[in-house]
Order: C-alpha cells, then sequence, then structure tokens
C-alpha cells in the first residue's frame, strides 16, 4: 500500500472518531447541565418549602387563637394562607385535644424550570404544623398565682380544695389541715406545709420567676370603643350583668349579689368589692374581674361565682367561709381568712382574656 493511501485511511478513521466524540460530548453536556439544573432547582424546592413551614408555622399559632371555636379557627387559617401567598384549598385543617389544639397540612405543587431538559415537571411540597391553645408559663396558667417577689403565698385555714396548680413568686406556707391541691405548687423560694391531712401533687420549690402581663389599656380602648366606659365608681346591686363587651371604670366597682354572663372583662382602675355575689356561668361564660391598681376583696359565707379575679398591684382578699371560685385567683398577693375555699381551674374562665397563650406542636 503507498503511503498516500495510508494517510488518506488514517484521516477518515480520525474524522470517524471526531464525529463519534462530538456525540459522546453533547450527551455528556446534556446530562451535566440536566443535572446542574436538577440541583438548582432542588434548591430552589428547598427554599420554598422553608418559606412555607414558616407561613404554615404562623397560620397554627394565628388560628389557635380561636379555639375551642373550629369554624372561626377554620376561617382565621384560610384568611392567613391566602395573605401569605397559599391557596387556601391547598391547606387542610384538623382538631384534636377537645378542639384545644389545631393542625395545619399544606400542600403545594413547585415547578421546576431548569430540570424539564430532564422531562421533569416538579414536585409537591407538603408542610405541616399545630399549636395548641394553652396558657403553659403564663400566670393564668395556675388556679392560684401570688405574684410579688417578697410577699410569700401563705394558705390559713382548714378544708381548703385547689383544684390545678399554684405558684408563688416568693415562698409558699401552707397552715392548717385538710387541704387539697391536685397540681403541682411551685414556690420561686421554699415550699413550708405546717398542720394534719395536706395533699399535693408536686411541689416545686426553687422555681422560675413568672411576670404578670398588663392589658388595662388594651381593655380601656375597647371599652372606650364599645360606650361602656365610665367615670367615678360603680355600683351593681342584684342585677343580671351582661359583658359581652368589655368594660371600664375610673374608680372602684362594689358588686352586691349581682349575676354576670358573658365573656368580657370588668376592668377598675381601683378596688373592687364583692358582697355575697354570684358570677353564674352559663354555656360556657365567664368574666374577668379586674383592678388596675387597687384589691379585690370577696365578702360573705357561701358566696359563688366563675371567672377570673386580677389583682396584679393589689391583693385578693377572701373573708367568709363556704366560698367557691369556679376560675382561677391571680394577684401580686393573696390573703385568705376563713375556711372551705375551692378554686376550681378550668378552661371556659380564660375565654374571658383579651389575650391567650398558644404554642407549637410537631
Amino acid at each position: 500500500m503507498s503511503l498516500k493511501g495510508d494517510f488518506m485511511k488514517l484521516r477518515k478513521q480520525l474524522k470517524n472518531e471526531k464525529g463519534s466524540t462530538i456525540i459522546i460530548f453533547s450527551m455528556v453536556l446534556v446530562m451535566m447541565l440536566g443535572f446542574s439544573a436538577l440541583v438548582i432547582d432542588i434548591g430552589n424546592v428547598a427554599l420554598h418549602k422553608a418559606k412555607t413551614q414558616s407561613v404554615v408555622d404562623s397560620i397554627a399559632l394565628a388560628a389557635a387563637q380561636d379555639l375551642p371555636d373550629t369554624a372561626k379557627a377554620t376561617e382565621t387559617a384560610q384568611q392567613y394562607a391566602q395573605l401569605n401567598g397559599i391557596s387556601p384549598s391547598a391547606i387542610q385543617v384538623t382538631f384534636t385535644n377537645s378542639n384545644n389544639s389545631i393542625r395545619i397540612v399544606a400542600d403545594e405543587h413547585v415547578d421546576y424550570f431548569f430540570a424539564k431538559v430532564l422531562n421533569l415537571e416538579g414536585t409537591n411540597v407538603e408542610s405541616k404544623s399545630g399549636a395548641t391553645k394553652s396558657m403553659e408559663g403564663c400566670a393564668f396558667g395556675y388556679t392560684l398565682f401570688s405574684g410579688d417577689k417578697t410577699i410569700p403565698l401563705i394558705i390559713n385555714g382548714a378544708w381548703m380544695d385547689i383544684m390545678g396548680s399554684t405558684h408563688s413568686n416568693s415562698s409558699f406556707i401552707v397552715n392548717g389541715s385538710h387541704l387539697s391541691i391536685t397540681g403541682v405548687a411551685e414556690a420561686c423560694s421554699s415550699i413550708t406545709t405546717n398542720g394534719n391531712w395536706i395533699s399535693i401533687g408536686q411541689t416545686l420549690p426553687n422555681s422560675s420567676y413568672i411576670d404578670m402581663p398588663d392589658f388595662s389599656e388594651l381593655i380601656k380602648a375597647q371599652a372606650q370603643q364599645a360606650g361602656t366606659a365610665y367615670n367615678g365608681n360603680k355600683t351593681y346591686n342584684g342585677s343580671n350583668l351582661s359583658v359581652d363587651s368589655d368594660m371600664y371604670v375610673n374608680g372602684s366597682v362594689t358588686i352586691n349579689g349581682a349575676r354576670f354572663s358573658g365573656n368580657g372583662c370588668i376592668l377598675a382602675e381601683r378596688d373592687v368589692i364583692f358582697n355575697g355575689s354570684n358570677l353564674n356561668q352559663t354555656s360556657g361564660d365567664a368574666v374577668c374581674i379586674y383592678s388596675k391598681t387597687g384589691n379585690i376583696i370577696i365578702n360573705g359565707s357561701g358566696a359563688e361565682f366563675d371567672g377570673i379575679v386580677y389583682a396584679p398591684n393589689g391583693s385578693v382578699i377572701f373573708n367568709g367561709s363556704n366560698q367557691t371560685i369556679h376560675g382561677r385567683v391571680v394577684a401580686k398577693s393573696i390573703t385568705i381568712n376563713g375556711s372551705n375555699l375551692s378554686v376550681i381551674g378550668g378552661m371556659t374562665e380564660t375565654n374571658s382574656l383579651p389575650f391567650y397563650g398558644t404554642k407549637l406542636e410537631l
């Protein structure tokens, strides 16, 4: 074979191999671009999921404020979803824990931008969150709460029943007999019991300090808007008083045998005095009696009422016997003069508060 023939044969072979190399290189390039695009799209999906998770957490916390009203909570969840760019039809809302917990599931489709070169259109992103209506860690999370750092919570007497937990930002002292606390007795200092037949579910001395909130300006503003703000002292005598909207009294309040309904709050700048009163709870109604700077004094035997008594800068004083509170007592200090006192904590009385604690759940 001539030298010229060998050269032509080699040239033809190289030309064929060059064509194959171009094809292989093109295929590899497409694959590399495709995988790079997929990485970019996966990163975009991760960012979308993180953003959606934050939104779903916010939805759960906001909607939990409306519990146990499931219809209102569902409406709030859908509104928050729409405001944050999530279609209301993309979220699923369920309830547990006697309608005091909410569960949110958001399921959205995220389109790929670059990975379509690999015939990948997109993927579904699911974000889950839940929230529970809870006063845990708040002053209103306790049946009996004493907020002063130096004044002990002292229970003197006999036949006392506290259904729930207690907390003292100072020490806790029990003097008497036949005392029952079904929950936890907490104190930032020591816990001392003197007497017989004392039953406490659990004692936790050296607990953390818990502050008391001030929502007086909110109550005052709502009362002024509703036309239920009053100057001077106010007295209620044996009447049926509806507290569907908040009330504000720029003075003291005296309640003589009055019956209350509704889920509002009565705010007095100074003292609140009960004389044989009866706060009547119907269908979950409960009233918060709030003294901004004064004391709340409960006089008389056989007094029974439902709701929350709140004196963050004063004392709640019990004078009498056979008194029953279906609710909570929260004050700077608490004084008990008498016997046969029952404080029965529940859930419905906290509906009278203008705010409610919520916490996220997994």
